[in-house]
């Protein structure tokens, strides 16, 4: 086995892929407005197929939606008479277990002796046994439910990653990434203290050897120790303006340095390439700078070492575009792969982030102080009662300009909302949280279209393939209850 640490140290970046360096931190203005956008949500989870099974379920998908649509949107499910959408979606089951592609990896099912009877193999949950939370493949509910692709990867040293997004690039982006098992690799989490007394995790990269930091295991494993070994939202990802992650990393520096990520600062990688002739010359095609903050004070003084806040600043090739041939603008590392959607996808856009904390005024100082958000809402004056439990719950944010129309408020991803809540009793589900899980986002919140069309195709789905989403009601509201032309809002 070659040395893994003088492969990375002697690493030759070959032409067209990002090299990454350390900066430091730039001019601190706490006048300066900085600019926002809600970018992408990484996944911590623990474990997930290969993306050779997922795609396979695209295309099954897809040759689904060619032999009869079982949703709202393609107007197949919009004019049936009351009784006769359980027979349709009967049937969508029944040529759902009928198809067997060549070389599939999925298990081929077979087609049930009567519409309401899977064959054996089929180990997943009808409509009469009810829905389980638990235990699902968060990756498959998105395609499932959803009707969202895989658009990207990441197969690292010791972790790989899927890149999960709906038919429109600018919405609602899953960074959803798992560790690799391997004896071969320590991700054993760094517990060590710098210099300074805080804790300390530049040494990650000296265990770890992963070129992209974003993918290092050492976050993982940190992420889980600091969540009893629990799945969930890690990271949440916003896009800054030009010059803006130095702003950041400086305001930091100076307020808050003790949830800094690493004391390094600013991580740039920059693509390349290199004209070799008469005259070697390189040019530089794009950039991308990332800062990573804990969101979070523990509760004892110091960092919440589990849910990051992350800042990326975007330049020339690493910029967005329409379509998925640029899933690095996403995070570096990722590759295109060449997602095919069925038509019935539905774009989401992220609409607010919430978290569960032990100390929310502090976490909005934080905000105030390195971002210049503002409180906006103050539920009933912060304090929310339910029996015996009693929050405080406050919403932040940045102030954006305002938009003025249906389609614009729909995608327009500059207004940051976060919602915070702190229980002050030992009762209820912020409590209970914060108790099984540590501090940590509790939900997100996406805008869609059309929400009944979105509840009802997910529901569809659900019993066609028998394995995803079920959305009860109370998990569902709409975004303005009365003004129907405005957006819904779900919470997965």
């Amino acid at each position: 086995q070659p040395d893994r640490r003088a492969v990375r140290n002697s690493l030759p970046f070959p032409v067209g892929m990002a090299s990454v360096e350390v900066g430091g931190a730039g001019s601190l203005s706490d006048d300066a407005i900085l600019h926002f956008q809600f970018h992408h949500i990484q996944a911590f989870v623990d474990r997930m197929e290969a993306l050779a099974y997922y795609k396979d379920l695209e295309e099954r998908l897809n040759e689904l939606s060619h032999r009869g649509h079982y949703d709202p949107f393609s107007g197949g499910m919009r004019y049936l008479e009351p009784n006769a959408h359980h027979t349709r979606v009967q049937q969508g089951r029944r040529v759902w277990e009928s198809m067997h592609l060549p070389n599939s990896p999925l298990a081929p099912t077979s087609a049930p002796a009567s519409g309401d009877v899977p064959p054996p193999n089929i180990q997943a949950h009808d409509d009469r046994s009810g829905y389980a939370p638990a235990g699902q493949d968060f990756v498959e509910q998105l395609i499932v439910g959803l009707g969202w692709r895989v658009t990207a990867e990441h197969f690292g040293v010791a972790t790989r990653s899927l890149l999960v997004t709906s038919s429109d690039s600018r919405g609602v982006k899953f960074v959803v990434t798992s560790l690799i098992s391997s004896p071969d690799v320590d991700v054993a989490p760094d517990t060590s203290t710098n210099d300074s007394g805080r804790g300390g995790h530049d040494s990650c990269k000296d265990k770890c050897f992963e070129c992209y930091d974003h993918f290092d295991a050492c976050h993982v494993t940190r992420f889980f120790a600091a969540h009893g070994g629990r799945q969930g939202f890690a990271v949440l990802g916003f896009e800054v303006g030009e010059g803006q992650t130095e702003e950041i990393f400086a305001r930091y520096l100076s307020k808050s340095p003790e949830l800094l990520v690493s004391q390094a600062g600013v991580k740039t990688y920059r693509d390349t390439r290199v004209i070799e002739g008469e005259r070697r010359v390189e040019i530089e095609m794009g950039s991308m700078k990332i800062l990573d903050t804990f969101a979070y004070r523990a509760e004892g003084g110091g960092s919440d070492h589990g849910t990051v806040l992350r800042f990326v600043e975007r330049k020339g090739s690493f910029e967005g575009r329409p379509g998925f041939a640029n899933p690095g603008g996403v995070l570096p590392g990722l590759c295109d792969v060449a997602p095919s959607f069925d038509g019935t996808s539905i774009p989401a856009y992220s609409d607010h982030w919430v978290s569960n904390v032990v100390d929310r005024e502090g976490f909005l100082l934080t905000l105030e102080q390195t971002l210049g958000f503002a409180p906006k809402v103050d539920f009933n004056a912060g304090v929310i009662a339910a029996g015996d439990a009693i929050i405080e719950s406050t919403v932040i944010g940045n102030t954006a300009a305002k938009v003025s129309s249906r389609k614009e408020a729909l995608s327009n991803q500059a207004q940051v909302y976060l919602p915070v809540n702190n229980a002050l009793s030992s009762h209820g589900h912020v409590a209970s949280f914060i108790r099984e899980l540590g501090q940590g986002v509790q939900h997100i919140a996406s805008r869609v279209d059309d929400l009944v069309s979105f509840v009802e195709r997910v529901n569809n789905y659900r019993c066609v393939r028998r394995r995803a989403w079920q959305l009860p009601g109370k998990r569902t509201e709409s975004l303005h209850p009365q003004n129907h032309d405005w957006p819904g809002l779900f919470v997965p």
